[in-house]
């Protein structure tokens, strides 16, 4: 979570289909979705209700607090709930002064008068900014439900990660709103995006459409379909990355019921075994798997890796994450 909206990661590292603007497309990606409820969102009254973002103060003017004369904004309603401490003071025409505490309770209070007039209800500064906090706690909370619960997988049985230098004010509402147990915030959370960058391994994705069924092809069929990907791939990341270091594959098969549009991948094997985890992705993910119905081999994906041993993380990082 940072200044404008926090991101969050399936359990599977890419996705292969998504939805933008109501328009359907394949093709590999990560699978991230991002909710407008950062730091910096913007927080209104709408004459009824309140709403957090889509608006965003980013960086510059920033939130009131920031003394740049900007809006009220998640990271305003945090610190007058004294939820930020200590900051440094970096603030104002010479950069030396604290985050301006009393324009953001100004404006809560200006607010608070706004509300009253248009509900009859009167409410603290306090109370409002919990308001807004909890409503950008369950946008949060609703965005990990998209691509884990609604998927078939339990939140409870994972750790939560966080990161982004907003991302500690929340993780741990967030994590009571989902029923999980374990919250994890790295040394470097506040960074983690470019640090994570800098350790991350090297990969390349390829993707060969084939559309076929499943029985019309023999599992020595598909290894040699897979043999020359790989070949293609290793010449191709020794391209990019001029390495010499071992190269790993990792061979996926996406398949799909006949006359249905939803692919699952499954790691290549056996075909009594892809079958088996194919019914049982299916069943995780739909709650049922038809019977009799033929399957198609929608595409054949291969993920080339090459190990980063460039960068490695200190004894500190080590024992500080045990």
């Amino acid at each position: 979570m940072g200044t404008t909206s926090p991101r969050v990661r399936s359990p599977w590292l890419a996705a292969f289909e998504a939805e933008v603007a109501g328009v359907r497309i394949r093709v590999p990606m990560m699978n991230i979705h991002t909710v407008a409820a950062g730091g910096g969102s913007v927080l209104f009254f709408d004459g009824m209700r309140y709403r957090v973002g889509p608006d965003s103060a980013g960086a510059n003017p920033g939130p009131a607090s920031y003394r740049r004369g900007g809006p009220l904004t998640v990271t305003d309603a945090n610190l007058i709930l004294g939820k930020l401490p200590v900051f440094p003071a970096v603030f104002g025409k010479n950069a030396d002064l604290s985050l301006d505490s009393a324009k953001a309770k100004q404006l809560f209070l200006d607010l608070s008068k706004d509300i009253q007039r248009a509900t009859g209800k009167h409410k603290s500064p306090e109370q409002i900014a919990e308001g807004f906090i909890s409503i950008a706690t369950e946008n949060m909370a609703n965005a990990i439900k998209k691509i884990s619960v609604q998927k078939g997988y339990n939140v409870a049985e994972y750790t939560l990660c966080c990161y982004g230098a907003a991302g500690g004010q929340h993780a741990c509402k967030v994590a009571d709103s989902l029923g999980m147990q374990r919250v994890l915030l790295h040394p470097f959370a506040g960074v983690l995006s470019a640090y994570g960058m800098g350790l991350a391994d090297f990969r390349l994705l390829k993707d060969k459409a084939l559309e076929q069924a499943f029985d019309s092809l023999s599992y020595t069929q598909l290894e040699e379909m897979f043999a020359i990907m790989q070949a293609l791939g290793k010449q191709e990341m020794l391209a990019k990355s001029s390495t010499h270091q071992s190269i790993e594959f990792m061979s996926t098969i996406r398949l799909r019921y006949l006359g249905t549009d939803t692919a699952l991948a499954v790691t290549f094997a056996d075909k009594k075994t892809m079958l088996i985890s194919f019914e049982q992705a299916y069943l995780k993910q739909f709650g049922f798997v038809y019977t009799g119905k033929a399957l198609i081999i929608e595409s054949l994906c291969l993920e080339v890796v090459v190990k980063n041993e460039l960068v490695t993380q200190s004894a500190y990082l080590h024992n500080a994450l045990q």
